[in-house]
């Protein structure tokens, strides 16, 4: 019998790259107020320049290890240091943020440092955001009856205010972060935390998430069952099927019924 339904975070409870592209958006059409730019083009670059900016930083194996990317380092705040990598970030990014927009508007022949430094204040307070897929209150409700945890990567700060800012924390009874633990998805030891936390057997638990690799391989490494909720972010992975694949969590309940 289940006892326990394990959910990822980003692009499964709440909405992660349309928020961080509706903010590129705003971005960019406020540069455009200053200057005439292609606007898709400056977006497009922008994130192609964080992703290779991001490569370089000092940290970048740490980041990896715990699953925090270049869009995350735009806007995450680093106050909470429970590794040495997160104080060298924390240093290190507000240069990181400036580079991204001055190379992504030098493409465009624009050369201005304080428009750079306006861009990245301007994502960095602009991407708090945290809108939740639209089945997940009624979803909450029908799994009234099993314990519920949250399993995420990133670091700590970051995923804690995504957790306050979509305003159901409350409903689960644990959560595991790779950046409080030093360890994440796929890796078997944030699996075993959150089934300590919650008293619980890996055997009795369903790990719900987008990512193949993370979501579904960690689970299955771990003795878990798995649902991959398909939003369009993370392609199938043939290599790594999970139990139950979804396009809308509420499609799990019945499945869940027959267990």
């Amino acid at each position: 019998m289940i006892q326990a339904i394990l959910f990822d975070l980003d692009e499964t409870l709440i909405l992660d790259h349309p928020v961080s592209l509706h903010t590129l958006r705003s971005c960019a059409f406020y540069a455009a107020s200053w200057y005439s730019l292609d606007i898709p083009r400056l977006i497009q670059d922008a994130e192609e320049v964080a992703v290779r900016l991001w490569k370089a930083s000092p940290v970048f194996d740490y980041t990896q290890r715990i699953g925090h990317s270049a869009g995350e380092g735009l806007w995450a705040r680093y106050e909470v240091q429970t590794h040495p990598a997160l104080k060298t970030l924390h240093d290190w990014a507000p240069s990181f943020r400036a580079a991204v927009w001055n190379e992504t508007l030098a493409r465009q022949n624009i050369y201005d440092e304080a428009l750079c430094e306006a861009l990245a204040h301007r994502y960095f307070s602009e991407r708090r955001l945290y809108p939740r897929y639209p089945e997940i209150d009624e979803l909450l409700k029908a799994l009234s009856g099993y314990k519920l945890g949250i399993v995420t990567n990133g670091v700590p700060d970051l995923q804690r205010d995504k957790l306050e800012g979509f305003g159901l924390k409350d409903r689960f009874q644990a959560t595991a972060v790779s950046g409080e633990l030093d360890i994440g998805k796929p890796q078997r030891g944030i699996f075993d935390h959150i089934c300590r936390a919650l008293d619980v057997e890996p055997s009795v638990c369903v790990m719900v998430g987008d990512n193949p690799e993370r979501d579904v391989a960690g689970a299955a490494a771990a003795g878990m069952k798995s649902v991959w909720v398909e939003r369009g972010f993370k392609a199938k992975d043939p290599n790594h099927p999970a139990d139950l694949e979804v396009s809308n969590l509420l499609q799990m309940l019945p499945w869940l019924e027959a267990l």
